[in-house]
């Protein structure tokens, strides 16, 4: 058995199983998508007053502010979690990609 680390170089996992096989990627649509799910990030930053920092082309942080009265009881990780799901499903209606979310303090955590 081989493994392999998602930062290996293709070089050195070559090396470890040359009969790797290898597919190729249509990167033009990668960035057509990569494209759509910035705009849709954008979309809930701008709901919520606050910014997107795209960190590559598959994974960005959105800075989300609210308000009290934007929830209601004393839930606030509810109701992130709520934002989080629907920036999944819009993600998904839009590109029909899956996504992964995290809540947090900040993007550290």
């Amino acid at each position: 058995n081989v493994w392999f680390m998602n930062e290996m170089f293709l070089g050195d996992a070559i090396q470890l199983c040359p009969d790797l096989l290898l597919l190729h990627y249509d990167f033009e649509c990668f960035e057509e998508v990569s494209a759509v799910v910035a705009e849709v990030l954008h979309e809930y930053a701008g709901k919520y007053n606050r910014y997107v920092e795209v960190v590559s082309c598959d994974e960005a942080y959105v800075e989300i502010y609210v308000e009290p009265e934007d929830y209601t009881g004393n839930d606030i990780y509810g109701f992130l979690y709520s934002i989080a799901e629907e920036i999944r499903k819009d993600i998904f209606k839009h590109t029909e990609c899956t996504a992964s979310v995290g809540v947090g303090q900040n993007k550290l955590l």
